[in-house]
């Protein structure tokens, strides 16, 4: 009885639970993947209860008894209506509720009583098992209770499969697609109890998809669209997904999707700088956007560079996206203006190709063509005749300077002789026969200088005789000569005659007498004399198509004789053992001559070599060092040599050997005679320097013991005063010159109220005005004006005490020692030689103060030379004029007199 109660209290707690569920109508329990759906009708409670199969099947019992204080006995499973399943008794002694379970079961049930509410589960729920569970519950005071289950097991869909638009199965990748195209995706699902749902979705959002019929039982399928692919869509996941219930988790595929682009961009990565024809370039090309890699490819003006005979390379990046080819470019000029483009294609995408051009600037070295003017005949120019020539340039860039050159010199424009020039143009006006020859024109730009061809100009002229032929013939009487007459001309001349002419007569030769070679321009004449008459002058005309020869070519025929000695003859580079000699040849006597050196000792008069040359240059080898040599030099002919010409002239000698003792001995030898040769050198530099010094010493002495003492006729702050020329436009031109010095017309009037101001007439010694002096002096003889201007400074002077600094200067100036006849203020006098002294003596005050000037003005104070004050000068002397000046120096109160 006891132990009935305490399974009572036991079971009373979820009792109350199960009271507040069943009074509740289609509530959903989710319990290990099932579902519980109660429904109170009018025979019970009816429990729906959906599971997945394999899964574990929740079939809720509810345990409130009808009335309060009862307790559970017994509980009983059936599965249909009377097959039972399980069952909970709690009638047992040892308070210990007894289990059982049918074999169908296979122990995967289990009555768990602590739920709410309480439920059988069963694991492993097959799909058989479906149907109608029913729960007899039997109280111990109230009666039975039974409780309908249905249980409904969902069987899920299988993995859905994906299928293009071509029927092909796609596990992860679909495509490739092209850009701009559609993609088309069917979604297949099989089996599933209840029929699944298919849904597509994009990451995370869902996209619309339109559902289909298979054709098939138990299968459905779903279609997805995308149309007009752009490039995010590329590698985009699309996930396939079926579901028929909410209990467990959908089955799905997940596939992304390959898109195949076309090039975004080609770009030919060169600068804009012209290119230099003949050299080698690299010329990059790259483009991006393309999948997969595009080709690129070469192209001039349409045309396919073929990589065999154009070296380009591609070079893809790591992520594909980006595409280099280089191309290895050696330009022509005929390359100029010509459109290189590269091209990227992408052979797997519609409208896959994009291209980029660029118009080739190729700078090139001038090419030039050089022709005479269409209108000339080159075969038909004669002097005279006016000529051009015209210069085709073809150029890139265009030529900045156009030159023409006459035989591989430049030419330069000269309209007075008839050469007018252009970049284009070459006019000669009246040309002559020197400007025969070769013409080019040379262009020049920043590539370089350019050549045209060469264009001969011909130019007819008659024959005129050539410059370097033999004009002199010495041949004896009865002696055949051989007289060559050779001429230039254009063109060739084709018949030559000759004529002879002496003091007596002119004779025309006859043909027989000379051969003429037309070709090189020549005829011989064969002429021999026999008497004195034949002696003379024989003449050479040629013709050609242009006319007669103006000018014949002349030749002497005179007596041969021994030819002149050569002259201004020199010897050189001579060694030890050779020397070379080398003259001016005379005139040959009308007959070949060479030439003959003797070289003869100077001692005993052995010849030692003797030498022939058919030029007087000789070079003599195999010599005796050390040798005085005589040398005689002659000219020879047929009819003897002249007389000869005497060099002198030795060898070198060759240098002596020197026996060497020791080491010690030979420097010694060496280096005494030197050392004492340097030792007297500089003895002598010192002495000559120690007696420069001292002469500059006393002199400097002398000259600062001069100046020691002032003398006593100069008064502080007294004006020194320059002796000038006498003549007014000498002062004027020497004040002109000197910067230093103020012009006397300009003094003048600057200085008119002031004591400084010029000298005038009355105060400057002369022979028509005289200055007072100390009759100390009067009536001495003047002798040396310096010297006795320095006697009277040192008796007369006695130093002057101030209480500030005096400051003495001494201007050395260089005076001539003579003195011509000149003006003095309109007269003229005789002049002696005079010596003057060349120091005078200024002293500068800083103790005096500038006064104003109307104050300096009220009190002129003249001042004279101190040679000129002392000496009275006799009329019969002249004295020069002196000017005197004093310059205040503003900022220190110094006055500066020169």
């Amino acid at each position: 009885m006891m132990t009935s109660k305490r399974f009572f209290v036991f079971l009373m707690i979820p009792m109350v639970f199960f009271a507040d569920l069943a009074s509740t109508q289609g509530q959903f329990i989710n319990h290990y993947d099932s579902q519980v759906v109660e429904y109170h009708t009018n025979h019970g409670i009816v429990a729906h209860v959906q599971a997945i199969v394999k899964g574990t099947a929740l079939l809720p019992c509810d345990l409130t008894p009808p009335t309060p204080n009862d307790s559970i006995v017994l509980i009983v499973w059936y599965k249909g209506k009377h097959t039972p399943i399980y069952s909970y008794d709690t009638r047992t002694s040892n308070n210990n509720a007894h289990r059982w379970q049918d074999v169908s079961l296979e122990n995967r049930a289990f009555f768990r009583t602590m739920t709410e509410p309480s439920t059988l589960s069963i694991e492993n729920i097959a799909e058989n098992e479906e149907g109608e569970y029913r729960c007899r519950i039997d109280f111990m005071k109230s009666p039975t209770k039974n409780l309908k289950v249905i249980l409904a097991v969902i069987v899920p869909p299988q993995k859905p499969k994906i299928i293009d638009e071509k029927g092909k199965e796609i596990e992860t990748v679909a495509g490739p697609y092209e850009e701009g195209g559609d993609m088309k995706l069917t979604c297949i699902v099989t089996g599933g109890k209840p029929e699944p749902t298919i849904k597509w979705w994009r990451g995370e959002k869902l996209i619309d998809s339109t559902e289909t019929h298979s054709g098939f039982q138990n299968v459905r399928s779903n279609q997805l669209v995308i149309k007009g692919l752009q490039r995010s869509d590329q590698h985009a996941a699309f996930t396939c997904q079926a579901s028929n219930n909410n209990i467990s988790q959908p089955v799905s595929a997940t596939v992304s999707i390959e898109i195949y682009f076309r090039p975004l961009k080609v770009e030919i990565l060169s600068s804009n700088q012209p290119f230099s024809a003949d050299r080698m370039y690299e010329i990059p090309c790259q483009t991006f956007g393309s999948r997969p890699t595009a080709k690129i490819s070469w192209w001039m003006d349409g045309v396919e560079l073929k990589s065999d005979k154009f070296n380009y390379t591609q070079t893809d990046s790591a992520d594909g996206n980006t595409s280099t080819s280089t191309l290895m470019f050696i330009p022509t000029r005929l390359d100029n203006d010509r459109m290189l483009t590269c091209r990227a294609v992408n052979p797997l995408v519609q409208g896959g190709l994009e291209e980029n051009s660029i118009k080739l600037n190729v700078f090139y070295i001038p090419i030039l063509h050089l022709s005479l003017g269409s209108n000339l005949n080159p075969d038909d120019i004669e002097e005279g005749d006016d000529v051009y020539f015209e210069c085709k340039v073809n150029a890139n860039p265009w030529a900045y300077k156009v030159l023409w050159k006459h035989n591989g010199q430049v030419m330069q424009q000269n309209q007075k002789a008839g050469i007018i020039m252009s970049n284009s143009d070459l006019a000669l006006q009246g040309v002559s026969r020197n400007q025969a020859g070769n013409y080019t024109c040379v262009a020049s730009n920043v590539e370089g200088d350019g050549d045209s061809n060469v264009v001969e100009l011909k130019i007819m002229y008659k024959p005129i005789c050539r410059s370097d032929h033999k004009r002199v013939y010495g041949v004896a009487r009865h002696e055949n000569a051989k007289i060559l007459c050779e001429v230039e001309s254009y063109p060739l001349p084709d018949s030559f005659k000759w004529s002879f002419n002496n003091t007596a007569e002119t004779i025309e030769v006859p043909q027989t007498r000379y051969n003429s070679d037309v070709h090189h321009s020549s005829s011989t004449l064969s002429y021999t004399p026999v008497s004195e008459l034949d002696y003379g002058t024989v003449m050479c005309w040629a013709s050609n198509l242009a006319g007669r020869q103006l000018e014949p070519c002349v030749f002497h025929i005179i007596a041969a004789g021994k030819p002149d000695p050569p002259y201004n003859c020199s010897i050189l580079n001579q060694t030890s053992d050779s020397l070379e000699v080398e003259c001016v040849e005379g005139f040959d006597g009308g007959l070949t001559q060479y030439f003959q050196l003797e070289v003869y000792d100077e001692q005993n008069d052995i010849l030692q070599i003797n030498v022939s040359a058919k030029f007087p240059l000789f070079t003599v080898s195999g010599l005796e060092p050390g040798k005085m040599l005589k040398m005689m030099v002659y000219a020879a002919n047929a009819k003897g040599h002249s007389e000869g010409i005497t060099l002198e002239g030795f060898t070198l000698k060759v240098a002596e050997k020197q026996t060497v003792l020791s080491l010690g001995t030979r420097d010694q030898m060496e280096i005494a005679p030197i050392l004492g040769i340097l030792i007297g050198i500089v003895s002598a530099l010192l002495c000559v320097t120690v007696i420069i010094l001292a002469a500059l010493k006393l002199r400097a002495t002398r000259r600062d013991g001069s100046h020691a003492i002032r003398p006593g006729f100069l008064p502080v702050k007294e004006k020194a005063t320059l002796p000038l020329r006498t003549e007014t436009e000498d002062l004027y031109e020497m004040d002109d010159k000197n910067p230093d010095v103020v012009p006397a017309n300009k003094v003048s009037f600057l200085f008119a109220d002031s004591d400084y101001q010029l000298g005038s007439e009355v105060q400057t010694p002369g022979p028509n005005n005289s200055v007072a002096v100390n009759n100390e002096f009067e009536g001495q003889r003047i002798i040396t004006p310096l010297s006795e201007a320095y006697v009277t400074r040192d008796r007369q002077y006695q130093p002057q005490h101030v209480t500030n600094e005096v400051t003495y200067a001494e201007l050395s100036l260089a005076r001539p020692n003579t003195l011509d006849t000149t003006k003095n203020v309109g007269n003229q006098f005789p002049t002696q030689k005079l010596r003057d002294e060349s120091i005078i003596y200024a002293q500068i005050d800083h103790t005096k103060n500038h006064q104003p000037v109307s104050t300096l003005s009220a009190k002129p104070s003249p001042i004279l030379s101190p040679v000129s004050s002392l000496f009275p000068v006799k009329p019969s002397m002249y004295h020069r004029e002196v000017v005197t000046i004093r310059t205040p120096l503003m900022g220190c109160q110094q006055e500066s007199c020169v």
